[in-house]
């Protein structure tokens, strides 16, 4: 339905079909275990988040990173799965003066495979634009197992090691989402 009004009022503005995106959250057991579904439905989905204080209500636990870590990598894991990106990060938006425990828990989400996050708070934004974001070290390090696998596979190669390590193809293929990342940062910022 949201999408059809959507339809009307882009129509009414002169807009193209499909201008405005939807950003699904999730804040009931119901939706939890609909997720996959409700990322696949419309293609004017392109992320999906959980929406933690409500979520816990719903569910009776309390919004602390415990509680919430299976649901939000559940969350990852349906949104991956329906094409679009998941985005949150494991914990509470509720503590946000704390900003060294909300740059781990920011660090930590980007690491269970989240792509972005909101915030309630401007002091929020620069950590999590910096948390989200391939750090120099990454770049360089995806850059050299790209370089390198690229190298062997003209030898035949199907693996090799790369500072100590076993490169194979989706240690490659996660070098290569590392750079497309940094390139799409780097030129939005321009």
């Amino acid at each position: 339905m949201v999408a059809e009004v959507l339809d009307e009022v882009e129509a009414e503005r002169g807009l193209p079909r499909g201008h405005t995106k939807i950003v699904a959250m999730i804040e009931t057991a119901t939706a939890f275990f609909r997720m996959r579904d409700i990322a696949a439905s419309h293609e004017r989905i392109v992320a999906m988040t959980l929406g933690s204080e409500d979520f816990a209500l719903e569910v009776g636990m309390v919004p602390e990173a415990e509680g919430l870590f299976m649901p939000k990598q559940t969350l990852v894991i349906a949104a991956r799965a329906a094409g679009v990106l998941p985005l949150g990060f494991v914990g509470t938006v509720a503590d946000y003066k704390d900003l060294e425990a909300f740059r781990a828990t920011a660090r930590r989400s980007r690491r269970l495979g989240f792509t972005g996050a909101s915030v309630i708070h401007p002091s929020q934004i620069a950590i999590l634009n910096e948390e989200f974001r391939p750090s120099a070290e990454e770049v360089q390090k995806a850059q050299r197992v790209v370089d390198a696998f690229e190298r062997a596979q003209q030898g035949g190669a199907g693996a090799i090691e790369v500072d100590g390590k076993m490169v194979d193809l989706p240690v490659v293929e996660r070098a290569r989402r590392t750079l497309m990342r940094h390139q799409a940062i780097e030129q939005k910022s321009r």
